[in-house]
């Protein structure tokens, strides 16, 4: 009996230490506290100098999103900045700001 209870409890151990340590990499949530929690979160994990480039690359996608005029209270994260943010890992953060700077530069 001793060596079942034994068993059981290393195998549960195993189980939570595996779901508790992975980092998150997509960035998720519907309201602007639930993103900026998942972008400080992704940030993270970060290499500091590719934080920097993470941080430019969601200023550039913040502030291109065209529901500015709805910010309330201050918030920097819109609903349409939301929506394109979520979904993204970090690399494809940098790259989208990469691509919308490309497109404000020909205009």
């Amino acid at each position: 009996m001793r060596i079942a209870h034994e068993i059981i409890l290393s195998v549960s151990l195993l189980v939570l230490a595996g779901c508790a340590s992975k980092p998150i990499t997509t960035l998720r949530g519907d309201t602007a506290l639930e993103m900026q929690s998942s972008i400080q979160m992704v940030r993270a994990n970060m290499m500091p100098d590719r934080r920097e480039a993470f941080d430019r690359a969601v200023a550039t996608i913040v502030f291109s999103a065209t529901d500015r005029r709805f910010t309330q209270g201050g918030d920097r994260l819109t609903p349409q900045s939301i929506k394109m943010l979520r979904g993204l890992n970090a690399n494809q953060v940098i790259e989208t700001a990469k691509l919308l700077r490309t497109v404000s530069a020909t205009y």
